[in-house]
């Protein structure tokens, strides 16, 4: 059975690590933790157990981005990487939705300019 949910709050790409020395790695957004914890809070309620590790998972996201004030400068806005998008997004709902991230054999995703930002999440198994 399908099952959607809405995460509310601006979308935090999942980019890559960085050393901070002595073996120790950060990823680069500090508002990442909190993004991911929201997702995870939001699903949780939907879901007794994750999917078992032998259940295909489809997922699809749609990402609602703040349409970027109109500045001049030489620089182009920088908008989040849709890859990194859904990278944050699967590793939040790893131990939730599912065992672990590679059960998920089909994704579908999008992008699109939305006063409400957030991320819509329909999975099926």
């Amino acid at each position: 059975m399908p099952t959607e949910f809405f995460v509310e709050g601006k979308p935090i790409a999942q980019g890559s690590m960085r050393s901070y020395g002595g073996g120790r790695m950060v990823h680069s957004s500090p508002d990442l933790k909190g993004w991911r914890d929201l997702i995870g809070l939001t699903a949780r309620p939907l879901f007794a157990a994750p999917f078992h590790k032998s259940e295909a998972i489809t997922v699809h996201l749609v990402f609602n981005i703040e349409r970027p004030k109109t500045v001049k400068r030489k620089k182009p806005t920088s908008y989040p990487d849709l890859d990194k998008l859904i990278r944050a997004v699967l590793d939040s709902l790893t131990g939730i939705v599912y065992e672990d991230d590679s059960q998920v054999v089909s994704i579908t995703s999008q992008k699109q300019y939305d006063e409400r930002p957030g991320v819509l999440v329909w999975v099926h198994p």
